[in-house]
């Protein structure tokens, strides 16, 4: 049954997403095709043109993942749908973990439509050296392979929408254990949330530091690379743990009831 509801709730999800990635990769190509002529200032000009479009898809694409995503959650849970969702013979568990995986799904695809697109348009062995060039130029005062820091980058980032997601999640189910003023609280809870997790981020560093006596490190200009690997290697257990717990603390408040609009 899980899987049915990951099925529906992907499409619900996607329903514009799907356009949006149609016309963003296309666009990417065409500015692509056009640039092979960009020598002619008329063409060059053109394709400038496209790729500002291409960008606005972009980010159209990201904003629009996580406005449907919450939306879905929102009506499929609260507004007039949760009448039938509810009343499915279904777990409020299996319902809460559909909605938590296609949301990554979703995003899983977004992200890479992104990078698809923006590859599309500046792929060439001259920008791959200049990347490649870039990235082992941050990474040389700390001594590390820059497969090692893409790796760890990318597991932080997506750890990092992870407990986004979770929290973005916890905040309308803990908004609608009130009566009024949902919306607001909402915001207001998200915000705690999230800054309550980058506080508590910035203080278990912070304590890691202190106990291996290097502190001073972190207001240094460039850290070592012991305390750069640190940093990232603390940040992404962290990350990993907000999303987990928020997934858990969420889905435990969902349990105690639901109360729709």
């Amino acid at each position: 049954m899980i899987k049915k509801l990951i099925k529906y709730d992907l499409q619900k999800m996607t329903k514009l997403l799907l356009y949006l990635y149609f016309f963003t990769i296309i666009f990417a190509g065409i500015s692509r095709l056009i640039g092979l002529g960009n020598h002619i200032q008329f063409v060059f000009i053109i394709q400038k043109v496209f790729e500002g479009i291409t960008y606005s898809l972009i980010g159209s694409v990201v904003i629009n993942t996580f406005v449907h995503i919450l939306m879905v959650f929102y009506t499929n849970f609260y507004k007039d749908e949760s009448y039938l969702t509810h009343t499915l013979p279904i777990t409020k568990n299996k319902l809460f973990a559909s909605k938590y995986i296609s949301s990554l799904i979703v995003i899983f695809s977004s992200v890479l439509v992104c990078f698809l697109s923006l590859f599309i348009m500046f792929y060439s062995p001259e920008f791959m050296q200049m990347l490649t060039s870039s990235l082992q130029t941050i990474v040389a005062g700390f001594n590390i392979s820059t497969g090692l820091f893409v790796t760890l980058f990318m597991l932080i980032l997506f750890a990092q929408i992870c407990g986004i997601i979770g929290i973005a999640f916890t905040a309308i189910v803990k908004a609608h254990t009130y009566n009024t003023k949902r919306v607001i609280k909402g915001l207001a809870w998200f915000a705690i949330f999230y800054l309550g997790s980058m506080l508590a981020s910035l203080l278990t560093i912070s304590i890691i530091f202190l106990i291996s006596g290097n502190l001073s490190e972190l207001g240094a200009a460039q850290l070592s690379q012991s305390a750069f690997l640190t940093v990232l290697i603390t940040g992404l257990i962290l990350y990993v743990i907000y999303a987990i717990l928020f997934y858990f603390i969420c889905n435990k408040i969902f349990n105690k009831g639901v109360n729709v609009d």
